[in-house]
């Protein structure tokens, strides 16, 4: 819990950072137009590794090397197909309590590229747009204080775990599961069904949030799921939900039918 609470509280710190935030407001990097953004990705896996150091005698760094090691990289890599910023694999989910169980999606089962390992990955939902990360500001000392304070509770209450994925609903989590569900199940036309309602809730949900600009802007125009407004087209691409959209894609190519022989798993073909 603490591995991936620490992870948490890394990504919510980077967007709180008001010297890092500055830059996005440069000029030389956004030509005025705000164009840069700083944003990480993130991945976990769990098991062992070896360190050794690698450099010269001018410059010495740490390495670590294990087949888990790769792994986290692959999951840090794969949360790109899947518009995310946060992938953690089995290994990790399994170890977690309980309480933060409950706050973990399970998105997908693959193979990812350079492994023969069937993978359940698992994403906390975590956005950083449309969130004021400076409302829930704390000193040194009291974050201090809180790590020290750990408990399992703290996946229910603590301020940023909550704000950055209050963009997510019941609704959408039963949908998402179902849709989930029947693609595992091979039943490819089912699972669209489902899925592009769960994007659909996604987009209200933060239409109706009303923290963000550009959606306040486009209002109910964004509810329109046929329409032929490329800006909001874009616009509904990008606040809703990146695992809906990449396995609807992947479904909807195969023409809604599952390939023969489907067990469940596909082959990620990209890092």
């Amino acid at each position: 819990d603490r591995a991936l609470l620490g992870l948490l509280k890394s990504f919510a710190g980077i967007n709180r950072e008001e010297s890092i935030k500055a830059w996005e407001n440069d000029y030389r990097l956004g030509a005025f137009v705000k164009a840069f953004s700083v944003e990480m990705s993130f991945g976990m896996d769990a098991g062992w590794a070896v360190e050794g150091a690698v450099g010269s005698s001018y410059k010495i760094d740490a390495t670590y090397l294990s087949p888990n090691v790769n792994m986290a990289s692959r999951m840090m890599c794969a949360s790109k197909q899947y518009k995310l910023s946060i992938l953690v694999s089995h290994a990790v989910y399994e170890m977690l309590t309980p309480q933060a169980k409950k706050v973990m999606r399970h998105i997908d089962t693959v193979f990812v590229k350079g492994s023969k390992k069937k993978q359940q990955i698992y994403t906390f939902d975590a956005r950083y747009k449309g969130v004021d990360f400076f409302l829930n500001k704390r000193s040194n000392e009291n974050a201090d204080k809180e790590a020290d304070n750990y408990s399992p509770n703290i996946w229910e209450k603590d301020q940023d775990l909550r704000e950055i994925r209050s963009h997510i609903s019941k609704d959408f989590e039963k949908k998402y599961a179902a849709g989930l569900e029947q693609y595992l199940k091979g039943n490819f036309a089912e699972s669209v069904q489902y899925l592009k309602e769960a994007d659909a809730i996604m987009i209200e949900n933060v239409v109706d949030d009303g923290r963000r600009d550009k959606v306040i802007k486009m209002g109910q125009k964004l509810l329109a799921a046929n329409s032929n407004d490329e800006e909001v087209y874009h616009l509904r691409r990008e606040i809703g939900d990146g695992p809906c959209q990449t396995l609807i894609a992947y479904m909807e190519k195969e023409n809604c039918q599952a390939p023969p022989g489907w067990k469940g798993v596909r082959q990620l073909t990209s890092k």
